[in-house]
């Protein structure tokens, strides 16, 4: 796996998620922040990453 080439890449430091990651998850229909946390154990550490998770599904999610 590539490491992410910068640490503001990383939305969950206890699981390394990155953003690219996240948003690739929404685009594909994980529009929650549950299915997201199923996928890649994001929110389930600290849970310091919740705000950024929904801020990015709020981005991304229903972009026609």
């Amino acid at each position: 796996m590539a490491e992410p080439k910068e640490k503001k890449d990383i939305i969950c430091v206890c699981t390394g998620t990155t953003k690219q990651k996240i948003i690739q998850l929404i685009e594909n229909g994980a529009t929650d922040i549950d299915k997201i946390a199923s996928a890649t154990g994001a929110t389930t550490g600290c849970a310091s990453c919740d705000v950024s998770i929904i801020e990015l599904i709020d981005e991304h999610a229903n972009v026609n």
